[in-house]
């Protein structure tokens, strides 16, 4: 009888430490909060295909801090593939306004990375990114389905658990200097920016500027490309973004491009 009992309390250690240690491995990583204009690693899942690593990006077409992003974002990826873009500036009526910025339009990899983007909204912040309108109290729930939709049509891997995650983290997890999710912080509330990298490293987010967009403000897009080692801020968000590919990367680092 002791001997049973012992047995059964070791099967329920192991059960227990079982569960812990995919939850550790595999699962989530919790995360009360999040720091801004950092990427946090959230979970130890791989939700690339094997052998690659994703850059999954949300913005909208006007969005001041996607366009301030996109350099870095530029910068980095032009050395794992061909990237073709439009020039553009962001909302002229959501301050900041007139950001210069590039809207991306396909990316065709020369390396293990795969990279996609979806604008979310307009460039007026009052529609989907066709022009259909959305009342600004429905911008974050009609938004959160048109990103669903975006991402299967796309053919993000793992489309359904990216789009959980971006969500999650922009809408119910808060941003430490904000105190409020990203999504929720500006105004109207809505789906505002993130890019998610994951690899077999692991899965990392960000969902607020990696480069702040006031300090483009009065350049054309045109300088701003032909300039891009001008701008520190965007130098050091290429960094950034350079060395999270690296960490979700894990093992397949040495194949990146330095």
């Amino acid at each position: 009888m002791k001997w049973r009992i012992v047995g059964i309390i070791l099967a329920i250690v192991v059960i227990v430490a079982g569960i812990g240690f995919y939850e550790l491995y595999f699962v989530k990583i919790a995360q009360a909060s999040i720091p801004a204009g950092k990427f946090i690693k959230i979970s130890n899942e791989d939700l690339a295909p094997p052998g690659k690593i994703i850059v999954v990006e949300q913005s909208w077409y006007g969005c001041p801090v996607g366009a301030a992003a996109s350099w870095a974002i530029y910068n980095t990826l032009k050395n794992y593939g061909n990237i073709s873009y439009e020039l553009h500036t962001s909302d002229p009526d959501h301050s900041p306004a007139n950001i210069p910025g590039l809207i991306f339009l396909h990316f065709n990899s020369s390396s293990i990375l795969q990279f996609y983007v979806a604008y979310v909204y307009n460039e007026y912040l009052n529609g989907s990114y066709n022009g259909t309108p959305i009342p600004k109290n429905q911008l974050i729930p009609v938004g959160e389905q048109i990103l669903k939709e975006e991402y299967q049509q796309m053919g993000v891997p793992n489309a359904s658990l990216v789009y959980q995650l971006i969500i999650k983290y922009e809408t119910e997890v808060n941003v430490q200097q904000y105190g409020k999710p990203a999504a929720l912080y500006v105004n109207p509330q809505h789906l505002n920016f993130a890019i998610l990298i994951s690899g077999p490293g692991g899965t990392y987010i960000v969902t607020t500027p990696i480069v702040n967009p006031t300090i483009l403000e009065g350049y054309s897009p045109g300088y701003v490309f032909g300039h891009l080692d001008q701008f520190s801020a965007i130098i050091n968000a290429s960094s950034m973004i350079q060395n999270t590919i690296l960490d979700a990367a894990g093992p397949l680092a040495g194949e990146c491009p330095t």
